[in-house]
């Protein structure tokens, strides 16, 4: 199984799975995911008791090292960084409301081998959050809200001059995030975004895996290429 690192380097599509299904339905759609090829996938549950989230955890792990053991998708925890560490995912993406970015890096590093070290994953929402998240030694960003969105509500929006900004001056890999649709990326490919974390878009779609394959093809094609 490679290194997390080199398979984040691989990423252009994160698809947030939770949102208070049961277990059986998260089930299913993580294996859809996984087998639609789908590069990373968050464990985004809010409002389960721990032991659930664990499990869940624990299940998307399994699904995607057993379904494509030669490179899985990369599977990081939001928000809870300890349980991140505890269950053995590959890392874990923290918000300004969460552990301090600086903080949740000491315990993925205390907690990680040399050998494959455990990704951390920073949201911003300005330029100079952005530069806090790469000082304090975040692997990738997530860089937004970019549109309204089904699953959580905003106050603001990311102007395109700050998402330009992001990719333009910070050297770490960048998803849009809230509210992305297949058609938007079109309109983030053009500001120079090439990686998108995407949850109802795909989660709620009548056929998860084709709406995963769709997203997959549309940035490939969008993707500048290799000089």
């Amino acid at each position: 199984m490679t290194d997390p690192l080199a398979r984040l380097a691989d990423a252009s599509l994160c698809v947030l799975v939770g949102g208070g299904m049961d277990a059986a339905s998260f089930a299913r759609l993580v294996a859809d995911l996984v087998d639609a090829g789908v590069p990373m996938l968050q464990v985004r549950e809010k409002a389960i008791p721990e032991h659930e989230l664990a499990d869940r955890v624990r299940v998307a792990l399994d699904i995607a090292r057993r379904r494509r053991p030669e490179r899985p998708p990369l599977v990081v925890v939001n928000d809870r960084v300890d349980l991140a560490v505890q269950e053995g995912a590959d890392g874990a993406h923290v918000g300004a409301d969460d552990m301090a970015t600086a903080e949740a890096r000491r315990r993925l590093d205390d907690a990680s081998p040399a050998a494959r070290p455990r990704l951390l994953g920073r949201t911003t929402h300005d330029l100079d959050e952005a530069r806090r998240a790469h000082a304090d030694r975040a692997d990738y960003v997530g860089i937004g809200p970019c549109y309204p969105s089904a699953t959580k509500s905003f106050a603001a929006f990311a102007a395109p001059a700050f998402l330009g900004a992001v990719v333009a001056e910070i050297p770490l890999p960048a998803f849009a995030i809230g509210g992305i649709t297949l058609e938007r990326v079109d309109e983030l490919a053009a500001l120079g975004i090439h990686r998108f974390a995407v949850a109802s878009a795909i989660t709620a779609a009548p056929d998860p895996a084709a709406a995963a394959r769709a997203f997959l093809d549309r940035i490939t094609a969008r993707r500048p290429p290799h000089p």
